[in-house]
């Protein structure tokens, strides 16, 4: 192409002018066919990979970013969103998925699934016959419904006439190698029906190098008892030094603490396999007495370890729960006692080594809700934590993670450590937004990062604080420091319910009902609701007082009182860290 002599400072003439009209025109138009074939090719859902996650803690969300990672070195584009993202009508049309969830309690969908899942079981739900799908489900054979979110969303998938492209991989708690090896295999049999660009794009995520398999060797600055001499409780404060880790997290995350197992309870059991602590198992590296102490479940039992006694041992009361299938006489029969107290059922017994360590479980970290805000902490994780402690078999039991951090670890020992983000628990963007938390016992700990996080940056929004425990006197957790911020008014509602300081119980949700009209007032102003604490019984019983105030302060049915915090959740203003 010739292009015409442009003077430096005589204007164009008509010609010049002409060619560079018709030039710009040209520039012009190539851009814009090019604008729309890449807006055609991201807006056509044959040509964009859906990765959708359920995650209560963060792994499932994890992978999901990880697939995306693998996707981009092929080119493809992708599209990562929570379940809890996801429009049903927009699901419909995808017809690339790749769906990371894990399993919650007893076989449950996150909570970031829950109202996903509904609407894929509705009745209204049309077939799904172009697309295609797979499945990684996060769980933990300990659990009877091993991976059962996973399960359930695959099948249905199946049922709607959706394409499988790759059988569901199901992980236990060691799953970032099974997962990695799925990932790998599953995006390759997408790139011949997905348009993609050049391979080896990199990906930009910053990754910490600190994860589950390189945690972070951690000084612990403080232990701190918090509960007072008569409490039936021992609730510590606990902080460990990320001063030259560069770690970062963010109020609302999850620290995750590798424990070791309890000395005694290690030389108990090796007593009773009648062996030296210094054998080394076949296959195996290390010593028994170094593998039972950091590398295997020895307290509780799991089911596999539990299938496996059972068809060693001639007792009748186990092998009734077992083969009943009866999960609650199951859990009766299990509580209170650790792994030794299964091996002593039958002290004559004797067990083969190798066979009995096949049949644990990997010792695995313990996850706790984050205490501190790094605004106010920024080289310091605070953990709120109650020490178990109980008596069986005339034998003291120690709670695996929680007394490791109280009893065991001194000046000279690192605490192994990582972080889990929790996106789906944050405050709110706008720092106008009114906050109710509810969160009593050690379920405090994430709102009294949320209470400095919203002091530090000078967020105007009310705060309503509803907390309880056993004893005023006694169990009344950082008290000085939630008096202080209601005095300033960081705190703006503080409702308390000590279940023991008269003759009827009385719990947070109790304190809600009584201010009902008040608490549906700030939810109509738009406030988020938070839940922190136990998800067998407590958070049960608060969601279902909320979902009474809303029925009865926005006289509601009951089904338009579902439907109002339905829609909370779909706002993400009702939000819940429970275990």
């Amino acid at each position: 192409m010739k292009l015409p002599k442009f003077p430096v400072d005589a204007p164009f003439s008509a010609d010049q002018k002409s060619w560079l009209s018709g030039f710009l025109a040209g520039v012009k138009a190539v851009q814009t066919s090019t604008l729309e074939d890449s807006k055609q090719s991201k807006d056509n859902p044959d040509n964009v990979l859906n990765i959708l996650f359920g995650t209560q803690t963060g792994n499932a969300e994890g992978l999901a970013l990880e697939t995306a990672d693998v996707a981009k070195t092929y080119g493809l584009d992708t599209k990562v969103q929570g379940l809890d993202e996801v429009d049903i009508k927009d699901f419909q049309n995808m017809k690339n998925v790749i769906v990371s969830i894990a399993t919650y309690g007893e076989g449950e969908m996150p909570d970031n699934a829950e109202l996903f899942w509904k609407d894929l079981v509705s009745p209204e739900m049309p077939k799904l016959p172009e697309m295609r799908f797979g499945v990684l489900a996060l769980g933990d054979t300990g659990y009877d419904e091993f991976c059962q979110a996973g399960k359930l969303i695959d099948m249905r998938l199946e049922q709607l006439g959706a394409s499988r492209i790759i059988s569901r991989q199901d992980c236990d708690v060691d799953y970032e190698d099974i997962a990695a090896s799925w990932i790998s295999d599953a995006v390759p049999k997408l790139t011949n029906n997905l348009s993609h660009s050049d391979p080896g794009e990199k990906s930009t995520r910053v990754r910490s190098e600190w994860n589950r398999k390189n945690p972070f060797p951690a000084r612990l600055s403080l232990n701190k008892l918090l509960s007072k001499n008569g409490s039936g409780k021992e609730i510590r404060h606990y902080e460990v030094d990320i001063s030259d880790s560069g770690i970062e997290y963010s109020a609302g995350d999850v620290i995750n603490v590798l424990p070791v197992n309890n000395s005694t309870l290690v030389s108990l059991i090796i007593e009773r396999l009648d062996i030296d602590p210094s054998h080394i198992p076949n296959g195996k590296e290390q010593s028994l007495e170094v593998l039972l102490t950091s590398y295997y479940e020895i307290s509780t039992p799991g089911k596999k370890l539990v299938t496996y006694l059972e068809e060693k041992l001639n007792n009748e009361s186990l092998s009734k729960v077992v083969k009943n299938s009866d999960k609650q006489a199951l859990s009766d029969y299990l509580w209170g006692k650790d792994i030794l107290d299964l091996l002593n059922i039958d002290p004559d017994f004797h067990f083969d080594v190798d066979e009995f360590l096949s049949n644990l479980k990997p010792l695995q970290h313990r996850a706790y809700s984050i205490s501190s805000s790094p605004k106010k902490y920024p080289d310091s994780v605070h953990m709120t934590i109650s020490s178990v402690r109980w008596l069986t078999n005339n034998r003291d039991h120690l709670g695996v993670c929680s007394t490791y951090l109280a009893d065991r670890v001194n000046d000279d020992q690192k605490v192994k450590i990582f972080m889990s983000p929790n996106k789906a628990f944050r405050i709110p963007e706008n720092h106008e937004t009114p906050m109710i938390m509810v969160g009593p016992g050690t379920g405090i700990a994430p709102f009294r990062a949320f209470l400095d996080e919203r002091e530090i940056i000078g967020a105007s929004g009310q705060n309503w604080l509803f907390f309880g425990d056993q004893t005023r006197e006694f169990d009344f957790i950082y008290e000085n420091e939630f008096s202080e911020k209601l005095e300033k008014g960081i705190l703006t509602k503080l409702d308390l319910a000590f279940s023991r300081d008269q003759d009827e119980k009385i719990y947070v949700q109790d304190r809600m009902l009584e201010s009902s009209a008040e608490l549906f007032r700030w939810l109509e102003k738009g406030a988020y609701f938070y839940v922190c604490g136990d998800a067998l019984r407590m958070a049960k019983d608060v969601d279902a007082t909320l979902r009474k105030i809303i029925e009865m302060e926005g006289n509601m049915t009951s089904e338009k009182a579902d439907a109002y915090v339905n829609n909370l959740k779909k706002e993400k203003r009702y939000l819940r860290d429970v275990y």
